[in-house]
């Protein structure tokens, strides 16, 4: 009996472990690394049609999708661009990810294999939901649901294949909105390359120079209507301005009837040796005074901007003019200071 007891421990530690590696899925994950849940490689899709919003609850099929917002993406000569609702601008780099997103998310274990009933995993109506087109013809459709209770996790289903479990991480990468597809800056410019940025308009006019000499930005030397100024104030100017995004879809600035022109921004930029010039103009609507539309220098689509979000920009002599008089004051407040305890310092030395 007595060497019994050896082997019942070793057998009773051989299935704990056992027991605790199953429940933690590391068998399941084993296999599942394996598991695409497209199967598609990115340069083999052709079109996407996404479907967001609240669907149509009384029935499936179409009327399902009939109230939806839809956007359709197609690869046309090895480009992308979307045919619907609009032929709007898109981010290269947001839809690069995303193509790269759907190709290579995978599946970590399948919930059930032959689902009755999608709805309570969040699979019906309300769900995300992407049809795909490939290269071979195929069409894919895949459904993005709610999370597992663990919440770590959503409930996909591809086409009518079993309801599987796929991480967050890839579901945030691929549960895309249409606006984060879309280009939403329509600014077009790099600190290293603006020789020459003017603002014209009726509330203010400034021009901004860099010199030729240096090879970034902050090796420049940067005059405001011909005064000298700091590199970093030039930089932050720079970078506000490009970084200003709409949160709206963009608009043809042919839609814009009856704008009053605003204010242009020139930009002048040298690049690979080339030197470029474009203009922006800003435009506002009687309806909208609190709304300026930038106009992209092909004249063909119109951004909307909230009015001070380019306040800052308009107004960039003044904030410098401001900086620099509180600078100035701080200097001769310190100068003051110290000739005050000096003084305070001799008087006392005297006594």
């Amino acid at each position: 009996m007595k060497k019994l007891i050896p082997t019942m421990v070793v057998v009773v530690i051989l299935i704990a472990g056992w027991l605790y590696a199953a429940n933690h899925n590391y068998f399941r994950e084993e296999e599942a690394v394996q598991a695409k849940l497209l199967g598609v490689a990115s340069a083999d899709i052709q079109a996407i049609t996404l479907y967001e919003g609240e669907g149509d609850k009384s029935g499936g099929g179409t009327n399902a999708n009939a109230s939806r917002a839809v956007s359709t993406l197609e690869r046309k000569d090895g480009i992308w661009q979307m045919s619907q609702p609009k032929a709007y601008p898109l981010n290269e780099y947001s839809m690069g990810s995303w193509l790269d997103a759907l190709s290579g998310a995978h599946q970590d274990m399948v919930v059930e294999e032959s689902p009755k009933d999608v709805e309570k995993y969040g699979l019906g109506s309300t769900a995300t939901t992407l049809d795909i087109k490939v290269k071979d013809g195929r069409e894919l459709k895949l459904v993005i649901g709610k999370q597992l209770p663990a919440g770590d996790a959503h409930y996909v289903r591809v086409d009518a294949g079993p309801v599987v479990a796929v991480g967050n991480e890839a579901v945030t990468n691929i549960a895309l909105t249409r606006h984060s597809l879309l280009d939403t800056t329509p600014f077009n410019m790099d600190e290293a390359n603006v020789r020459t940025l003017e603002w014209e308009g009726e509330a203010a006019s400034w021009m901004l120079k860099a010199s030729a000499q240096g090879d970034t930005a902050s090796e420049h030397a940067w005059t405001l209507n011909g005064s000298p100024i700091q590199a970093e104030d030039a930089i932050s100017l720079i970078g506000n301005i490009k970084n200003l995004t709409t949160a709206e879809d963009v608009r043809k600035a042919s839609e814009l009837k009856g704008a009053i022109p605003r204010s242009t921004l020139s930009v002048e930029q040298q690049v690979n040796g080339q030197e470029t010039t474009t203009v922006y103009r800003l435009l506002t609507l009687s309806s909208e005074p609190d709304q300026i539309w930038v106009i992209t220098p092909d004249g063909e689509w119109a951004y909307a901007m909230d009015a001070a979000a380019l306040k800052e920009a308009e107004e960039f002599p003044a904030s410098i003019k401001n900086a620099s008089s509180a600078s100035s004051d701080q200097k001769r407040s310190s100068v003051d200071s110290e000739s005050d305890t000096s003084s305070t310092a001799t008087a006392t030395s005297r006594k």
